[in-house]
């Protein structure tokens, strides 16, 4: 028999091994980034969810003719509305035959461009950010004069993240059903990228002068061979290569030095022409 200072001590004890176990599941719901110092739900959408479609408005290319043409949407960066994303990548691949759509995604939050590291870290708007993105999906799909099933989705900085999210969440769906046949990242985050959603066809597009944490992060999902993806580093890049604003070194909201690269581009309009082939 259990005396009353006894039972009050295994009480006591069952109480924190419980309390225990709840606060270790919690944690294991959610990830920490070393590079940011924050944590964040994991992936932030939950698997086999579909989006639900919301009006958008953006830029559209589209080559002469009649079509049906492939296509790609693209995703801006913190800075909103600028000419990489509004004319310089629109031309390229209306060059090669493409249609583009670029949604206006920092408009649905009343913003032109990221206020903050916050707001960007935040999971509830990078949720929203998504939602964006495949409500784009469907909008460009409904095109008469474009191949429904050829349709990729290309992202800068912090367009190239939320392709990262994306790339964690299995069977993840726009509201008409569909998925981006392939993903095209370039100078975003590789911050707690496992790839663990669906193994959808991705050329991630790196600057070697991002900061070393952030390089050192994206060295090693190259290092990890994951199926279908293909890696490249761009020598003498800084973060925003393709931006002629930038002709000396800028800092973001991030920290990443950004500067215009004209060969930089080049080499990543060679790369993206070759990748997006592979794919038809």
């Amino acid at each position: 028999m259990i005396n009353g200072s006894k039972l009050n001590l295994y009480i006591a004890a069952a109480f924190i091994m419980s309390a225990t176990l709840i606060h270790a599941a919690a944690k294991a719901e959610q990830r920490c980034s070393k590079y940011t110092g924050r944590c964040f739900e994991w992936p932030i959408i939950k698997d086999g969810t579909t989006l639900k479609k919301i009006s958008t408005r953006g830029v559209w290319s589209k080559p002469d003719g009649a079509g049906p043409f492939p296509a790609v949407v693209i995703a801006e960066t913190c800075g909103g509305s600028q000419p990489p994303v509004d004319k310089l990548w629109p031309a390229y691949f209306k060059s090669l035959e493409y249609v583009t759509y670029t949604p206006r995604i920092l408009e649905e939050f009343g913003e032109d461009h990221c206020p903050s590291l916050r707001f960007v870290v935040n999971n509830d708007n990078r949720a929203k950010m998504l939602q964006v993105l495949y409500s784009a999906l469907d909008d460009v799909a409904k095109k008469p004069y474009v191949q429904k099933n050829n349709i990729g989705i290309i992202g800068f900085s912090l367009g190239a993240i939320l392709i990262r999210d994306a790339g964690e969440v299995k069977d993840l769906k726009s509201a008409g059903g569909l998925q981006f046949k392939y993903t095209i990242p370039v100078y975003g985050s590789c911050t707690l990228l496992e790839r663990r959603g669906d193994n959808v066809p991705t050329l991630i597009i790196q600057a070697e002068k991002e900061k070393p944490k952030k390089r050192k992060l994206c060295l090693r999902v190259r290092n990890r061979d994951f199926p279908n993806v293909i890696y490249h580093e761009i020598a003498g890049a800084h973060h925003a290569f393709d931006d002629p604003k930038f002709s000396e070194i800028k800092i973001d909201v991030a920290g990443n030095k950004m500067k215009y690269n004209e060969e930089a581009v080049t080499k990543a309009k060679n790369l993206i022409e070759n990748f997006i082939k592979s794919q038809n």
